[in-house]
């Protein structure tokens, strides 16, 4: 191979005169600015069959190095680089050091001036494998009508042919004639100001492209309608224009593009239209109508603006918001909301002057030493600017309140106490303290000035504290005591049930509504974010519950809660600690809301029952049982996941947790919950597998939300019933016991139903969910996961104390009981002939059970009455059992199971008939007295909006206020109120209400079928309490006539008509027609007289 030399001689000498003369002719201090050394830098893509690469360069202005050359160094996908410094040009040739070398042997190298790239053959002064942008173009409508926006989006192709939208530089010929929302972005809207024509040009780099826009002026009598299509095309049908047009045929005509699945079209001189959207191959809106203007349909709304046009601003929040601080140093985090940007800029300042959006950019958490002002504006890339913010932080402060505590600690108490409290604070000596002791807020002066004296407590007593201290801290603390046995004689098949889902049925504090987490997914808008309702709203709802006719509120869980989707209450993360969104602006905490609204329920007679789980907790721990995360307070309406759960460094959990994807977050999680290595305390049960009909029902997980504990462990146990009993001591009169299905009885037998009933009383009522989804009283043939099971003690003892001997023995009870055979049975709810007989309870475990039997057949009221009679030999008193149609998981079986209650009004109404007036305690889920959401899904997680599912906000039904003076006794009733009262089944289930309240024997009387005959559903009752005097007998028949016989002789009167019956012979034949009407026909009798009829006729009750 030929190869250059060069006399470095001659290239020094000359070197050398150049710098003579240059140094010459320069004057005295002037400085010489000479050239930096040049460099090539070369990059090579190795040919498929070379196993290295060397570069060989030459030049005239420098030596060579020896053949081959040297080797390059890999940057990586097979491409190899080498810097050759000091010259701006050369010749190169690339080799494999074997023999192999391009250009071949005896041609020149490639000449290079510039960084170059080789590959296949070819250099290249740019990257021939880096994707370039080949062209830009705008995508939108050509022409626009007077005070129309129309939006102009970017498109960007590059050298592969790909295309995506990315920010370009928006500028516009004649700004009098249009306006432009933003000079860059990915796209810009343009509002269209005088007629004429305007040019938008679109930049990016050296790339430019225009886009020219006709305005026009649109006639007031004219309609432009804009559609975004579900579809890839779209029709426009069209009918009934005004003034008329040529009638066009179906499918009509075709919609003009704009673009991005919208297409418009205009009907001139038209004032109003009927009209349909379809894609021509059947699918289709519904019929619609417009009139004149400029109209927009996406999601089934129309709207007079765009909705392309993002003119939401920002929202910035700080954590810690402003106030008091009280160390000397402080991070601020700020964080910026917007409903299009995920990354939209933050500009501030720390002096208190007014922030410029470009100047002083937020990166990071600001760091302050001294009180500082800080000041944020936030800016998306549509241009919207938010509101200038302000944060001031006062740095060293005393910001610790003052703590109360009393001598007696709050609870229930045999006999009085004398409670004596103390107030102590940090630095003030002598903080104030001001109180009262009926549960109202104490004002801050004198009057409820404590001095230390005792108060004397001997009766039910909430006293309600605010200590004050000079700083100015202040603390609100309430003292609720119970004076007196705990009562034992409590009957709840009294009280009929109003099931509410707290936060959605009325919301009494807008400021604290707040987005779950999933809420996004599900599309539930900012009008109706899933936790809506609170503790207030239920409040001031009380006066309409109890127009209803109802003396009881079900309320789901209450406590803290940590999902996606948590608003139900089923997914707690702090058993001992109400939500924080449950605190309203007037609260001083979520705790003092839910007891104002016990305080509220009970002032009103209605009796507070909290849904309580035992079961299980979230996936994301348990802040005091298991700590994985805190979950804190909200802080805005779009509470995240990230602002909201506070890793607490559980040495569980990765260090980098935060980074990982949802599902990879879950799996670490449960990982951490379920594996013996991570929970050798065995705060959970670790099974892997669930069978519903099989003992790993009752320690395996049931849903991803819900991880299931290990309620055989003594200290679960015994966390639970002491998070617990908190409730009881605020009031609460009844519990109802999620998922016991999945629970032993025999855990249940030895530890919670003795320890709540001893914190309770004997009379304290608790009822359990065994969700059984069949319609025999035997689930499957298998006791001991069916409903009666759990009103039964044990028939033997096994063996308890620790965790391992629990295990053992839950297991083998459940074994013990796998079979129908020598199952207890019981009379108890059964009158003997015309006699009622004193219930045998020896054997009752304490809690009693949803009648899910009965539920699962009310898709026919007289398939539940028959398998209420064939089954509640099983139960060990199914007079205590609750009954209901639908609830807010399932509706009966075929009705359908997965829809708020859909079958006809009267099936309704013959359903209600009949649990208002058999045995058990009738129960109904909100809304149903007017059907709501008749027909919608129940429940389908955040896959739609709760707007269109059973568990929809009720609020609008019941805008307005009544006036009760008794169960079922109102007035005054205006608003939408007063029309869901007068809602047909509203006023049918008021009558059942008082129907049964005036008659002892359908609450808590036993019944016999026997000597009954007829077409009806018919049935007698009678309770008898010789100590009280009552003896209540009645005899029902519901949509059918019916005849009893072998009964007392007497007067009887029906509580529906009034009619009077004197029965002479032992027989009394009720004539009753009408699905779901009613006779109930009371026995008259001296000291118990028939109550005559109650209320008006109805139209199920006449």
């Amino acid at each position: 191979m030929k190869k250059c030399f060069f006399e470095k001689l001659s290239l020094f000498i000359m070197a050398m005169f150049l710098s003579v003369i240059i140094t010459e002719s320069c004057p005295i201090n002037t400085q010489v600015a000479f050239a930096a050394t040049p460099n090539l830098i070369i990059h090579c893509k190795k040919p498929a069959d070379w196993s290295k690469v060397n570069i060989y360069y030459y030049s005239n202005n420098t030596t060579v190095p020896s053949w081959p050359g040297t080797g390059m160094t890999s940057e990586g996908s097979d491409w190899y680089t080498y810097t050759i410094t000091g010259l701006s040009d050369a010749n190169v040739i690339f080799n494999d050091g074997s023999g192999i070398q391009v250009p071949g042997a005896g041609k020149p190298g490639f000449a290079v001036t510039t960084e170059s790239w080789y590959k296949d053959g070819q250099m290249y002064t740019q990257n021939p494998e880096q994707v370039m942008i080949k062209s830009i173009a705008i995508n939108s409508s050509s022409s626009a009508t007077i005070g129309e926006s129309i939006v102009l989006t970017s498109i960007v192709t590059y050298s592969d042919g790909s295309e995506k939208q990315e920010d370009l530089n928006w500028s516009i010929s004649d700004s009098t004639l249009a306006d432009l929302s933003t000079n860059s972005g990915k796209s810009v809207s343009v509002t269209a100001l005088k007629k004429g024509s305007v040019t938008v040009t679109a930049s990016k780099g050296m790339l430019t492209t225009q886009k020219t826009i006709n305005i026009s002026e649109i006639s007031k009598n004219s309609i432009k309608v804009y559609f975004q299509s579900p579809w890839s095309t779209a029709k426009i049908y069209y009918w009934s224009t005004v003034p008329s047009v040529p009638p066009i045929s179906w499918p009509g005509v075709d919609m003009a593009s704009e673009g991005n699945g919208w297409y418009s079209y205009i009907f001139n001189g038209a004032t109003s239209t009927n009209l349909i959207f379809n894609n021509g191959s059947g699918s289709k809106t519904s019929d619609l109508s417009r009139s004149s203007g400029i109209w927009y349909y996406s999601n089934n709304v129309w709207s007079d603006k765009d909705p392309r046009i993002d003119t939401t601003v920002p929202i910035i929040t700080a954590s810690p918001d402003s106030g008091k601080i009280g160390g000397t140093s402080l991070e601020v985090i700020l964080t910026v909301n917007d409903n299009v940007d995920t990354n939209p800029k933050i500009y501030y300042t720390i002096d208190g002057t007014d922030p410029i959006v470009g100047d002083n950019l937020y990166t990071g958490s600001i760091k302050i030493t001294k009180d500082t002002t800080i000041k944020a504006i936030a800016i998306d890339n549509s241009n919207n600017k938010s509101k200038i913010y302000t944060f001031s932080y006062l740095l060293g402060q005393d910001v610790i309140p003052p703590t109360v505590t009393a001598n007696v600690p709050a609870g229930r108490y045999a006999t009085a106490k004398d409670v004596i409290l103390t107030v102590s604070d940090n630095k003030d000596s002598t903080p104030k303290l001001y109180f009262t002791t009926n549960g109202t807020a104490p004002y801050i002066n004198d009057n409820y000035l404590y001095k230390g004296q005792a108060i004397h407590v001997d009766k039910f007593t909430h006293i309600y504290t605010i200590t004050v201290d000079e700083a100015g801290n202040t603390t609100e603390n309430h003292f609720i005591y119970n004076i007196g046995n705990t009562p034992d004689n409590v009957d709840f098949r009294k009280e009929t049930i109003y099931f509410v889902i707290t936060p959605r049925f009325y919301d009494g504090d807008p400021s604290n509504n707040v987005h779950g987490w999933d809420d996004a997914q599900a599309k539930n808008p900012d009008t109706d974010p899933a936790w809506r309702g609170d503790f207030l709203g239920l409040t001031e709802k009380l006066d309409y519950i109890k127009a209803l006719g109802f003396s009881a509120i079900w309320v789901t869980p209450p406590v803290k809660n940590a999902s996606g989707y948590d608003y139900h209450g089923y997914h707690a993360i702090n058993f001992n600690e109400i939500d924080p969104r449950y605190k309203t602006r007037y609260d001083a905490s979520a705790e003092e809301a839910y007891q104002k609204f016990i305080i509220a329920a009970h002032s009103k007679g209605l009796k507070v029952i909290q849904d309580i789980v035992l079961n299980h907790t979230s996936n994301f721990g348990e802040e005091n049982l298991f700590p994985l995360f805190n979950r804190v307070a909200p802080t805005s309406l779009n509470d995240t996941a990230a602002s909201s759960l506070k890793n607490i460094l559980s040495p569980l959990l990765p260090s980098n947790y935060d980074t990982l994807t949802p599902a990879l977050q879950y799996s670490t999680r449960i990982n951490a919950m379920k594996e013996d290595s991570n929970d050798p305390n065995h705060i959970y049960h670790h099974e892997k597998s669930l069978s519903w009909e099989s003992y790993s029902v009752q320690t395996g997980q049931i849903a991803g939300d819900c991880v299931d504990l290990n309620t055989e462990n003594p200290t679960v146990s015994k966390y639970l019933v002491d998070s617990y009993k908190k409730y009881i001591d605020m009031g609460v009169d009844s519990f109802r016991i999620d998922t016991v299905k999945h629970v032993s009885r025999l855990t249940f037998n030895n530890e919670f139903i003795p320890q709540l009933k001893a914190a309770g009383g004997e009379g304290f009522y608790m009822f359990g969910e065994a969700c059984t989804r069949v319609r025999e009283v035997w689930n499957h043939d298998t006791p001991a996961i069916s409903v009666p099971f759990y009103t039964w003690k044990e028939s033997k003892n096994y063996p308890w104390g620790d965790r391992v001997t629990n295990e053992a023995s839950t297991l083998q009870n459940y074994n013990d009981n796998s079979s129908t055979v020598g199952q207890p049975t019981s009379t108890n709810a059964i009158l003997n002939g015309n006699t009622y007989h004193i219930p045998d309870y020896s054997k009752k475990s304490g809690l009693d059970v949803i009648d899910f039997p009965m539920h699962w057949n009310f898709a026919n009221a007289r398939d539940a009455f028959r398998v209420a009679i064939d089954g509640d030999s099983a139960y060990n008193d199914a007079t205590w059992n609750v009954t209901y149609v639908d609830s807010h998981d399932y509706a009966p079986d075929g009705a359908p199971e997965n829809q708020r209650f859909s079958l006809g009004q009267d099936v309704w109404a013959e359903n209600l008939s009949l649990i208002f007036t058999f045995r058990g305690i009738p129960t109904i889920l909100y809304g149903s007295e007017i059907e709501f959401q008749k027909g919608k899904p129940i429940d389908v997680g955040p896959n739609a909006p709760l707007s269109e599912t059973g568990r929809a906000y009720f609020g609008d039904k019941i805008q307005g206020n009544v006036q009760t003076t008794d169960y079922g006794v109102y007035s005054n009733a205006t608003g939408t109120m007063a029309d869901t009262l007068n809602y047909p089944l509203a006023q049918h289930i008021i009558r059942l209400n008082r129907i049964r309240r005036a008659v002892p024997a359908l609450q808590m009387g036993e019944y016999s079928v026997q000597n009954v005959t007829g077409d009806g559903m018919s049935f007698k009752r009678r309770y008898t309490d010789v100590s009280s005097g009552v003896d209540s007998f009645a005899l029902i028949t519901i949509s059918g006539n019916a005849t009893f016989t072998n009964i007392p002789n007497g007067k009887y009167v029906d509580a529906v008509t009034g009619q009077i019956i004197n029965v002479t012979n032992g027989t009394l034949k009720a004539a009753c027609s009408g699905k779901g009407n009613l006779r109930v026909f009371v026995l008259d009798e001296p000291n118990n007289s028939a109550p005559g009829k109650i209320g008006t006729d109805t139209k199920y009750l006449y």
